[in-house]
Formats: structure tokens, sequence, C-alpha cells
């Protein structure tokens, strides 16, 4: 399993935490960037907050909350299709 620090929101481009990973700070975040954008398909939410994923930028889209300490496979509509996330702030 590939590292994600304490506190950190941190995006895996496969399943079951592989492959490699982006690790960020947990912050709104409208627009997740060219880099990883369509590409995760799986999250570890080690912040001490609960994330939302969008799979549009801007907060567009479908949302998908990931409790804090929750890790999360990316599937059907999820899979490589997160754009954004938000925190404390999922819904449309």
């Amino acid at each position: 399993m590939s590292s994600c620090r304490e506190g950190m929101i941190c995006f895996f481009d496969g399943h079951n935490l592989t492959g490699d990973v982006v690790q960020l700070y947990p912050v709104q975040t409208p627009n997740i960037g060219w880099a990883w954008n369509d590409r995760a398909s799986s999250v570890w939410n080690r912040s001490g907050d609960e994330l939302c994923i969008w799979t549009d930028v801007d907060y567009n889209g479908i949302s998908y909350p990931i409790a804090p300490g929750a890790t999360q496979e990316l599937l059907f509509l999820y899979d490589n299709a997160v754009s954004g996330f938000s925190i404390n702030q999922c819904g449309g």
C-alpha cells in the first residue's frame, strides 16, 4: 500500500490504494488540476473532515461523501471521474 500522510487526502490511480498517489491538503478544491482530473480509482481520506468528491469542476456533477479516516474504492460513475473535492460541504 502506498503511503498517505496523516491529515492529507490521497488519490491513487490504481484500485486498493495502489499506483501513483497525489497527497493534497483538506481545503476546498474546485478543480483537482489537469494531471489528476479523471484519474483517481481509490481515495484515502486521512483528514479529520468529511471529504466530498465531485465528478465535474466547480462542485458540479455527481458528489459522493467519504468519512474522515475512510478509504474508498471509486467504482462505476466515480472511477476515473473525480474532477474536484470539497470539505464538509457535500450535496448540491
